[in-house]
């Protein structure tokens, strides 16, 4: 087998997953980041509900 054939494609195949970690690491802080958009969206919903209809939820009457 050729050494220097076989060098390079340990070298290919060692750039790929590294490339294939950072996709998935970039991957990750951006469903991170959306994630938490959507949690202080959420957040921000529920504040404006309450605002317009503060009585909503606080009261639960329970007959048995």
């Amino acid at each position: 087998m050729d050494i220097a054939a076989l060098a390079t494609a340990l070298s290919t195949h060692q750039l790929s997953l590294e490339v294939g970690t950072r996709v998935a690491g970039m991957a990750k802080d951006v469903l991170e980041d959306q994630g938490a958009a959507l949690i202080k969206l959420l957040d921000s919903t529920k504040m404006m509900e309450l605002s317009v209809q503060p009585h909503l939820g606080s009261i639960l009457d329970v007959r048995g």
